[in-house]
């Protein structure tokens, strides 16, 4: 093993996720949250990609009149840093696109952008820029975290399983939406179960000087999103809250289970620990992947700060339908040995 492998594999999100301490759980219906609270980290401060589009800082096109599915093209004219979410939807051009991974975009600079296409059967101009739109389902979001870590050590290109989204999308727009296979888009499943969508997001308004949340859906960890301050988290509260509530409308209502913030304090020891593979970003700063046998997930990390941490649990790809997803509560697992 190299020098620079032997420092990559003892590097943990220890730092990161020290001082974050799980409050009360909230939930609705099938779907439960615990905010992670704690203070701000560092002071990189920057603009979220919602803010800089409407200020007209930050232009995101196609890369050319050919485009590619599998990149867009992102300027920041601004004098400020611009941070684009995982998972975050760009809605318009010639398709919508999710990003694969959290990016942090330098004032002054223009980059390609890695983005997974979920809009099947549109490839047709309708805007020359693309907008922000609402964050994909953390289904989605774990399935593409694997395959994009995959390609990174394949190819160090972050590239996803562009079949596997659509087949996701597919499935939401079936089961979820009833939406007509010829316009399959993530953003017509949304529209279509709004109203339903919209209660979660009212039920759980976002619980002051959190940091980070967990989501567990009839007891079952789906995902945690950890940011460097509050501030970015509340702003993003309900776009990611759409995500998660996607997959509990999708999944309905089982048995009640319950995910504790004792559940939560031990999977967030469990991340602490995973040794991370660094690799570099299209903007500013390093993506930290980690993966074992039932969690992957990555951070971007810059100046030693974790911008944005994903977590979620390691299904390896297997059908829903022949088991059942996340991780369950520690105290079910050590039943279950």
């Amino acid at each position: 093993m190299t020098a620079e492998n032997q420092a990559t594999s003892s590097r943990t999100l220890a730092t990161a996720i020290a001082g974050l301490a799980p409050g009360e759980p909230i939930g609705h219906a099938n779907l439960t949250l615990v905010p992670l609270l704690g203070e701000a980290r560092g002071q990189i401060l920057y603009l979220l990609a919602s803010e800089a589009i409407r200020a007209g800082s930050l232009t995101v096109t196609e890369v050319d009149q050919q485009a590619m599915v599998s990149e867009l093209l992102a300027t920041n004219s601004g004098p400020q840093k611009v941070f684009l979410l995982d998972g975050e939807e760009l809605v318009g051009a010639k398709q919508n696109r999710i990003l694969n991974t959290s990016i942090l975009l330098l004032p002054g600079t223009k980059i390609r952008i890695p983005v997974s296409c979920v809009e099947q059967g549109r490839w047709r101009e309708v805007s020359l820029t693309l907008q922000s739109g609402s964050c994909a389902s953390s289904s989605l979001r774990a399935r593409k975290s694997r395959d994009v870590s995959e390609s990174l050590r394949r190819s160090g290109r972050a590239q996803s399983d562009q079949g596997a989204v659509w087949e996701n999308v597919a499935f939401f727009a079936r089961e979820v939406a009833s939406v007509r296979p010829a316009a399959m888009a993530m953003s017509d499943v949304i529209f279509q179960r709004r109203d339903s969508l919209q209660a979660y997001v009212e039920s759980m308004p976002y619980p002051p000087y959190s940091r980070g949340v967990m989501a567990a859906i009839n007891g079952r960890f789906v995902a945690a999103d950890v940011f460097d301050r509050p501030q970015t988290l509340e702003a993003v509260w309900p776009r990611l809250l759409t995500g998660y509530a996607i997959d509990a409308l999708a999944q309905g209502r089982e048995a009640r289970r319950l995910f504790t913030a004792k559940a939560a304090s031990v999977l967030l020891e469990r991340v602490g620990q995973v040794p991370c593979d660094s690799r570099p970003t299209a903007g500013a700063g390093e993506d930290w992947r980690i993966e074992t046998h039932d969690i992957v997930g990555q951070a971007l990390v810059v100046d030693g700060v974790c911008v944005h941490l994903s977590v979620f649990p390691n299904d390896g790809g297997e059908d829903r339908a022949e088991r059942e997803p996340g991780i369950a509560p520690p105290s079910r697992r050590r039943r279950t040995r």
